[in-house]
């Protein structure tokens, strides 16, 4: 079902402040005994480059591409963290998660000032958010650049700029099923049709926001090509993410994927998109 070497997009591993499933290098060891290869490390909070680091040269068969989001813990739209993290050897920023307004609404963290976004009044783009922007852009090495939690209106401000500026960064849109995400499969199609990729995520399957048949029609419809898998786990009440993602691609096969897609969402795309070049 899973080819040898795939690539989980998005997990999540301790330390954090909070509870999760595994450690770092526990995660990787459960990788190398599975048919992982290799996942994206996220933290809400910091930038998990150490965290890689460390379990890489315990587990040196697996490979774990580290990230930063850019929520209030490390300046928010902050150039400075993401061009040091970019020194540090991350594979992905993502703009704000839990910082963003359009996810805070109704949720009571125990944080001030998770209100970001990347417009001004008007609807333009901020200018830190556009240095940022540039910040990836110039990076001498390809940078995934993940929307985060940002909403749709952002998220079409973001991908404008971007052209206009004739930067040729990968843009992934962040488990846009997710319900707070607010995204029809019109806004999906239309962000594929100019170039950004689709995280298709197992958490919102595993809260109830979407069915695993509804994804997949999705999936048809932006193109496999288009969609990278993650599971977005990590939380101690789920499975630990090698079996997460396992579980995941058996249930998209049943509702009506190819394996040959599968592999080019687990393992193809993914690899593309983080290898250096």
């Amino acid at each position: 079902m899973l080819p040898d070497g795939v690539i989980d997009f998005h997990v999540h591993a301790a330390p954090s402040l909070w509870e999760r499933k595994h450690g770092t290098v526990e995660l990787a060891r459960r990788a190398a005994e599975s048919h992982l290869g290799g996942f994206v490390l996220k933290s809400h909070f910091w930038n998990t480059a150490p965290m890689a680091r460390m379990a890489a040269e315990q587990v040196p068969n697996v490979d774990i591409y580290s990230a930063i989001a850019l929520n209030t813990f490390v300046g928010g739209f902050n150039p400075s963290a993401v061009k040091l993290a970019i020194e540090m050897g991350v594979s992905v920023v993502w703009l704000p998660t839990f910082s963003a307004a359009n996810y805070t609404p109704g949720r009571h963290f125990p944080f001030e000032g998770q209100d970001l976004t990347a417009l001004t009044d008007d609807g333009a783009l901020r200018a830190d958010a556009r240095a940022v922007l540039e910040t990836v852009a110039d990076a001498d090495r390809d940078v995934v650049l993940g929307n985060g939690h940002l909403g749709p209106d952002e998220t079409y401000v973001i991908l404008d700029e971007l052209e206009a500026m004739g930067a040729e960064v990968p843009y992934l849109i962040t488990h846009p099923e997710s319900a707070f995400m607010d995204l029809s499969r019109k806004d999906q199609v239309a962000f594929a049709e100019r170039g950004a990729y689709l995280e298709k995520c197992y958490l919102p399957v595993t809260k109830g926001d979407i069915d695993v048949e509804t994804m997949a029609t999705t999936v048809d419809a932006v193109g496999a090509g288009r969609c990278v898998l993650s599971t977005d786990y990590g939380q101690p009440s789920n499975l630990s993410p090698p079996e997460g993602l396992l579980e995941f691609a058996e249930r998209l096969v049943d509702a009506g994927l190819s394996e040959d897609e599968i592999a080019t969402m687990a393992l193809e795309t993914p690899r593309v998109l983080l290898e250096p070049r």
